[in-house]
C-alpha cells in the first residue's frame, strides 16, 4: 500500500508562490518549495514534473488574482472613468507587489494553452468596458493591444526603477493613458 501524501499540488503551488512574491521568481526552485514543504525534492514530482510547471501554477493564480482585483477596482459613472480606475488598478497591482507581477506574461502563453486561457480570463474585465463603452467587437483586441502593453512597459519601467530622467511619473501615467484613451 502506497504512503499517503504529505502535501498537496495546491499547497506546493502555495509555498512556490510565496517564494516568488518573497524574492522573485528566479528564487523559486524545486529544492526550495520542497524544503518549505518539509519534503524531499523527488516526492514534489509527484505533484509538478518540474520548476517550469510550479511557475506555471504561480503565473496562472496570479493572472486569476488580477481578474479579481480588475473587476473589485474598476468603479466610476462612466465608461472613460471605469477605463482609467481599471487601468490605475492594473498599475497598482503591479506596483504593490512586484515579485508578484513579474511572474506574469512569461511568454509561454504562445505555447501553452493553459496559460493562454488565464490570459484571457485576466482580459475579460478590460473587453467587457471596452464593449460597455460601445468599441466595435472587430477595434476590442487591438485597443486592448494598445492599452495593456502600455501599462505593463510602465509598470515594468516603474518597478525597475526606469524613470529616472526626472519629472512627475503620476503625470506620465495619467498623460500617457489620456493620450491612448482620447481614441476610445
Amino acid at each position: 500500500m502506497p504512503t499517503p501524501a504529505k502535501t498537496s499540488q495546491a499547497a506546493l503551488a502555495a509555498i512556490a508562490r510565496e517564494l516568488v512574491e518573497a524574492s522573485g521568481p528566479d528564487a523559486l526552485t524545486v529544492g526550495a518549495v520542497a524544503q518549505r514543504a518539509g519534503i524531499k525534492p523527488p516526492s514534489l514530482y509527484k505533484h509538478f514534473v518540474d520548476r517550469s510547471a510550479l511557475l506555471k501554477a504561480v503565473e496562472i493564480d496570479v493572472l486569476h488574482e488580477l481578474e479579481a482585483h480588475l473587476r473589485r477596482e474598476t468603479k466610476g459613472a462612466d465608461h472613460k472613468s471605469r477605463l482609467k480606475a481599471m487601468a490605475r488598478a492594473y498599475r497598482r497591482f503591479g506596483t504593490t507587489a512586484p515579485n508578484r507581477y513579474r511572474v506574469i506574461y512569461s511568454g509561454n502563453a504562445f505555447i501553452d494553452p493553459e496559460i493562454r486561457e488565464a490570459c484571457l480570463y485576466s482580459a475579460q474585465p478590460l473587453f467587457e468596458e471596452l464593449r460597455a463603452a460601445g468599441i466595435a467587437e472587430q477595434r476590442i483586441l487591438p485597443v486592448s493591444r494598445t492599452l495593456v502593453p502600455f501599462l505593463h512597459g510602465f509598470v515594468i519601467m516603474e518597478i525597475g526603477s526606469a524613470f529616472n530622467l526626472g519629472g512627475d511619473i503620476e503625470e506620465a501615467f495619467e498623460t500617457g493613458l489620456e493620450t491612448i484613451l482620447a481614441g476610445v
